[in-house]
């Protein structure tokens, strides 16, 4: 491990194989770990500060490049293993999980893959696949992967964001995150070779859905376009029992737009879960106030 300044934010690093993590801890309180795809993590700032009551775990992974200068592949599977490590390496048992976009795909693999780690589930908007418009969105796509194997680097992350963001995201990103576009610039190759790949390879349906036994918290931007709130749809298919969501006055960049009413939400979302923790009824010895061994199934 080492420590470092990124973008003027001190940061701490974990390195393992190819892999680099860094990440930054803020707060005291119910543990948070915040998900996203290399080029965004910087979006999760303003959300991490309206989140004090709580202590927060915002990382990038990155990837060494192959000899060739490109990067190899990545699957989702393997990122969510990459956040246990972290957490290991922070000394954090468990944590509630915040993923946006690719992010929440890695939540949704993290609670299936170690479901003993994880508290709770909040999916902001998931690049999921499987919805009723995905031909017209890879249709969409392809514009801006032309863009990028031209080597118009610029124009495949507008065209990008402008694609899942809206025609108005560089106005608000610049205003509450200056430098953030081109943060996702210094990214965009990681993110074209390795990130975006590895949601085309990632599957996940009703049967997968089924392992996930920890709360979820489905949060759909009430601006966003179309494809994600099919996606949200999708989501609740999935997860009938999730709690919904809806953050006034955002899309996509939700995180940027409305800080404030997300991080209301998710508090009231965790209080949820902490005011069900405490109705169970106590265990002693192994036996339930209710009568029953402990760990045995309750209806």
């Amino acid at each position: 491990m080492c420590s470092g300044l990124e973008r003027g934010r001190a940061v701490d690093r974990l390195e393992f194989d190819d892999v680099e993590l860094t990440y930054e801890l803020q707060g005291h309180g119910e543990r948070i770990v915040l998900v996203h795809a290399s080029p965004f993590v910087s979006w999760y700032v303003p959300l991490v500060e309206q989140l004090t009551a709580f202590s927060t775990l915002r990382y990038r992974r990155r990837l060494r490049e192959s000899g060739s200068g490109g990067y190899r592949p990545l699957t989702v599977g393997e990122d969510a293993a990459s956040c246990i490590r972290l957490m290991d390496h922070v000394g954090w048992p468990t944590a509630h999980i915040v993923g946006h976009s690719y992010g929440a795909l890695v939540a949704l693999q993290l609670a299936i893959d170690a479901p003993e780690r994880v508290r709770s589930v909040a999916l902001l908007e998931p690049a999921a696949r499987g919805i009723s418009r995905s031909e017209q969105v890879a249709a969409a796509l392809e514009p801006v992967v032309a863009a990028y194997r031209s080597g118009d680097k610029a124009g495949a992350v507008d065209g990008f964001l402008r694609h899942v963001c809206g025609d108005g995201y560089r106005a608000e990103l610049d205003r509450v995150i200056p430098g953030a576009f081109g943060e996702a610039l210094d990214e965009a190759d990681l993110f074209f070779q390795a990130e975006m790949p590895a949601v085309q390879r990632w599957s996940f349906g009703p049967a997968d859905a089924a392992h996930v036994t920890q709360p979820v918290l489905n949060v759909l931007g009430a601006e966003s376009v179309p494809r994600f709130v099919d996606g949200s749809e999708l989501v609740q298919s999935w997860c009938p029992r999730a709690e919904r969501l809806s953050v006034p006055d955002a899309g996509h960049l939700m995180m940027v737009q409305n800080p404030t009413g997300l991080a209301q939400g998710l508090k009231r979302f965790l209080a949820g879960q902490r005011s069900s923790a405490s109705l169970d009824p106590p265990t002693v010895a192994g036996v339930s106030a209710a009568g029953g061994r402990s760990g045995t199934h309750r209806s």
